[in-house]
């Protein structure tokens, strides 16, 4: 391997043992012409993940470490990572299409670039919407009325469901974490993921903050992956994706925008909770999903803290809070 290798790919594991090899398999015969510093981090297994990735890839590392979080674990082999690109590769995509000398060939042809993603398809081959538009009160309302089911304000929502976008390369607001790359000049300037994102939004935080400091964020439809675990949070997550929702809106937002967001947020789990509510009459299996609406409700209006994870006051990463943004990169983000 050269002395600086093309990418440091990281994975972050936590059991999926089966899963979390199928992806290295595919990634590692997908390396093409590109030298590959392969990281993973192992958060607290209880199924031998480690182990049997250690058997089967001699040029592997693993780390273990206890589970402190999505953010916290990927923290770990940033802070080791020698190339000159990093890729966050969740334990749960396949490669199918362009291998990584490609990839880093498509960077490498665009110097301006920060963070990137590709398309990513679920286990059935149908496109699995990865775009999204930052959070706002508007956004968050528009969720919380179901956009989604109505075409004439499909886009008053962080997600874009349209296939066109996918069908051409633009800078986007965010992008799903399951397969980032980015540039370690921009990481440098960046900073690492804010590990107070226990779980959720951690992408959404580090792509704001690449734009803050002036690095595009870009779909690149050159590549398709395929995300088998893709799809929002459903269970007892809906209480977490609501708090990260919530850290990330009081972290980067002024008091009014924060509220109208936790106001929208709310008014969603309150709406479900009553739908679902006399759904369940009939058909009693909804009362599960009453049960982890007023989890997510309770977490909005401050009644409990995150299922995982620290409370959103615990302390972050310095370097994730610093005001990186250099006056000839950065812009002003709107959303």
């Amino acid at each position: 391997m050269a002395e600086r290798p093309d990418i440091s790919a990281i994975t972050v594991t936590h059991n999926g043992r089966e899963m979390a090899l199928r992806t290295l398999r595919s990634a590692i015969g997908a390396g093409g012409s590109a030298s590959v510093e392969w990281l993973v981090v192992d958060a607290g297994s209880s199924d031998g993940t480690p182990e049997a990735i250690e058997r089967e890839f001699d040029q592997v590392r693993v780390l273990r470490r206890d589970n402190h979080g999505f953010a916290a674990s990927n923290n770990v082999a940033l802070a080791q990572a020698r190339g000159r690109y990093v890729l966050l590769l969740n334990p749960d995509v396949e490669m199918h299409s362009m291998t990584l000398g490609e990839l880093v060939a498509a960077m490498d042809a665009r110097p301006q670039l920060g963070l990137a993603s590709v398309v990513q398809r679920d286990s059935d081959g149908r496109l699995q919407p990865s775009i999204r538009r930052f959070p706002s009160p508007l956004r968050s309302l528009g969720e919380a009325l179901f956009a989604a089911h109505w075409p004439a304000v499909r886009t008053l929502q962080e997600l874009e469901t349209r296939p066109g976008p996918y069908e051409r390369e633009h800078e986007v607001d965010w992008l799903v974490g399951a397969f980032l790359i980015a540039r370690r000049e921009a990481v440098r300037d960046v900073g690492p993921l804010d590990e107070r994102f226990f779980l959720y939004s951690e992408e959404i935080d580090w792509c704001y903050r690449f734009w803050q400091a002036g690095w595009p964020v870009v779909h690149l439809p050159e590549m398709a992956v395929t995300h088998h675990c893709g799809g929002r949070s459903h269970g007892d997550l809906m209480a977490q994706l609501s708090h990260s929702r919530r850290l990330f809106a009081e972290k980067h937002y002024g008091r009014a925008r924060t509220l109208g967001i936790r106001a929208a947020l709310g008014l969603g789990h309150a709406i479900r909770i009553a739908v679902f509510g006399v759904a369940s009459i009939a058909n009693p299996a909804q009362r599960e999903r009453v049960r982890t609406e007023w989890a997510g409700l309770k977490v909005i209006l401050g009644r409990s803290g995150p299922p995982l994870g620290p409370p959103a006051t615990a302390p972050g990463n310095p370097a994730a809070d610093a005001k990186t943004a250099s006056p000839a990169r950065s812009r002003t983000l709107t959303g």
